[in-house]
């Protein structure tokens, strides 16, 4: 490669790299920052359908666990009042079976003691009483704290007109009456502070089995009820409620006990639609009730009270409701700590995935643009190069012609100017006459024929250089084509012993672009020129085009020569790789004929070789080419 083509091609390059910096600046503040922001809305895309598919499964599973640990808690509530009446049946008709009990009329202290001795062994027990038929206190023990005290007869009082003792009245022997959990009330006033009751009555028989009285216990019930309420570090609120709705445990003092208050608050007044679903649907179950999560148990107040046989029992308003609730637990509107820290990394990795994924498709985009300009400048200047082959092969050529014409010329000058003298001398003989005029007519046959060689010469020069130096898509036959360029190259051959050969068969018409044929071809041929038959002093070039197929064309260009080398078959396509760099070889010539069959003839190029027996190259294109992809048109008028 000669200096000023080296120069050429660094201009280039420099030229298109100035360009190329221009271009990246440009894409980098508008097509980069628009596919990063693609990229970005995509993996945020992803984001957003990753944590809901994750949300809703994990809410799920808190569901799970909520309704797990709700329903742990009830069942811990509902335990906890089944132990708190353990055995209290059984302890009251035993004790209404006792002679101390039976015989109270007759002894009341022995009554007495005996009731402190039970009252004594049932911590929950406060107050055990006899009541006569009619309803007034005979006996009576309470618990005050620790100490277990009789009441004074002073200080015994009328039951008469409680609505237990006139239910209790209608029981028969051996039948236990179960009063409603509520307040106790002294003296007609409630109890302060409140002591929750559950009052258990049934008939003492006396020794001639007529009605003797009745034996009541009253059972504290408020330290089981202080258990209802909220557990903080649950999230979880547990109620206790009674048939009517109104509220027992697990609330504000002041909406507690409202049907003996006078508040009259309730569950049934302050969440009147989930009471009509709670009501609506007695079963043990989970609902769910504007974010609210509920476990309802309902539970049987004679079920609670049970005894160890079976009891004949009439209970006045025996249903109570065990309540536990939670809020549902909502992952998207109650995000936690830990939400916001991943949601923070994801966005961090996914602004540099996108910066990444972006930049590196910007600069993918960049670097095809630059190759794009880069092929067009190297089929430019591989063209231009060939053209100055072309032109000095020829220029070299026409000497010979022109040169014999010109000397041709200069003869018969010589001639007609002795002619002129003799004819001036008036010594001309006819013979003389005949001899000049037969040197004359050589002379002119002589110029006539190397002046058309000339022409012809100059005619196929023409042809290849137009087609050389437009990039014009056209309908045209393969062997013209070929003629035109070996008769334009063969001065430049006929300076060597290597034969080129040529077999095309006439008629083999094409649509498709013929500079990049001719571009092709004068590369291999130049390529087998430099290269092929290094070390040797003759060989052949061969080249033969034949149709494959209906739509495809196969030209061959075989050489006898040297071969590849194995290791470098893989390389000889690359532009710029050349074995022969000090020895005329520039390293674009097969470079460019690959790029030009590839993406302007839209085509194959393969290689063949075998060391010692010579290289085949095959192209196969299309009859009609598809339009160009690399824009090198450079058209050149006369």
């Amino acid at each position: 490669m000669t200096a000023a083509r080296k120069g050429m091609i660094l201009r280039a390059q420099q030229g298109l790299l100035s360009g190329a910096s221009s271009l990246r600046q440009t894409v980098l503040s508008l097509h980069f920052w628009w596919l990063m922001g693609l990229i970005f809305l995509l993996c945020s895309l992803l984001l957003a359908t990753g944590l809901l598919v994750w949300v809703q499964a994990e809410q799920a599973s808190l569901r799970d666990d909520s309704e797990v640990e709700l329903e742990r808690i009830v069942n811990q509530q509902e335990t906890a009042l089944f132990n708190i009446f353990l055995s209290f049946e059984q302890q009251l008709l035993i004790a209404a079976n006792t002679e101390d009990i039976r015989d109270f009329g007759g002894d009341r202290d022995a009554a007495a003691r005996h009731l402190e001795v039970i009252e004594s062994q049932l911590p929950n027990l406060f107050q055990a009483r006899i009541l006569s038929p009619d309803g007034a206190e005979l006996v009576r023990v309470d618990r005050m704290g620790n100490t277990i005290k009789r009441i004074t007869q002073s200080d015994l009082q009328d039951k008469s007109r409680r609505y237990y003792f006139e239910r209790a009245s209608e029981i028969m022997a051996n039948e236990i009456y179960i009063s409603p959990l509520d307040l106790n009330i002294e003296n007609g006033v409630i109890e302060l502070p409140w002591r929750p009751t559950v009052r258990l009555v049934t008939q003492i028989q006396g020794r001639n089995g007529d009605k003797a009285g009745y034996l009541v216990f009253n059972i504290d019930v408020s330290s089981i009820l202080s258990r209802f309420g909220r557990f903080s570090g649950r999230n979880i609120d547990v109620s206790l409620v009674n048939d009517d709705g109104y509220w027992l445990a697990g609330r504000p003092n002041d909406q507690l006990w409202g049907f003996m208050t006078g508040s009259n608050r309730g569950l049934a007044t302050d969440a009147p639609d989930l009471w009509a679903k709670i009501k609506q649907d007695t079963r043990d179950d989970f609902l769910e009730f504007k974010n609210q999560l509920y476990a309802v148990r309902h539970l049987s107040l004679s079920g609670i009270v049970a005894g160890g046989s079976l009891v004949n029992r009439r209970v006045e308003d025996n249903s109570l409701l065990i309540l536990g609730s939670t809020k549902v637990p909502n992952r998207i509107f109650d995000p936690e700590a830990r939400d916001f820290i991943f949601i923070a990394i994801w966005v961090l990795l996914s602004g540099m995935l996108s910066w990444i994924f972006a930049y590196h498709v910007v600069k993918r985009q960049q670097a095809r643009v630059i190759q794009k300009r880069v092929d067009g400048q190297l089929l430019e200047i591989q063209r231009m190069a060939s053209l100055g082959r072309i032109v000095a092969g020829v220029a070299h050529e026409l000497r010979t012609p022109i040169g014999n014409a010109l000397t041709t010329v200069s003869a018969l000058s010589e001639d007609l100017d002795d002619l002129v003298a003799d004819f001036k001398s008036s010594e001309m003989k006819r013979s003389t006459l005949d001899r000049y005029l037969a040197d004359l007519k050589d002379g002119c046959h002589i110029v006539q024929s190397n002046i058309e060689r000339a022409v012809a010469l100059i005619g196929h020069f023409k042809r290849t250089a137009i087609d050389q130096s437009t990039q014009t898509r056209r309908k045209f036959e393969l062997g013209p084509v070929l003629n035109s360029l070996l008769e334009t190259l063969r001065p430049e051959f006929r300076k060597t012993s290597i034969i080129v050969k040529k077999d095309c068969p006439v008629g083999l018409m094409m649509e498709s672009y013929p500079s990049a044929i001719d571009q092709v071809i004068l590369n291999l041929l130049q390529n087998a020129r430099i290269h092929a038959f290094s070390g040797r002093k003759s060989g052949t070039v061969s080249i033969r085009a034949f149709r494959l197929s209906a739509d495809t064309i196969c030209i061959e260009v075989a050489d006898d020569g040297i071969g590849i080398a194995e290791e470098f078959r893989e390389r000889i396509f690359e532009p710029f790789w050349s074995t022969k760099w000090n020895s005329g070889g520039s390293g674009l010539g097969l470079g460019v004929a690959a790029n030009v069959v590839n993406r302007v003839l839209m085509g194959e190029i393969t290689v063949n070789s075998v060391l010692g027996e010579g290289t085949t190259f095959r192209i196969v294109i299309p009859v009609t080419a598809p339009r160009a992809t690399v824009k090198t048109d450079v058209q050149y008028t006369d």
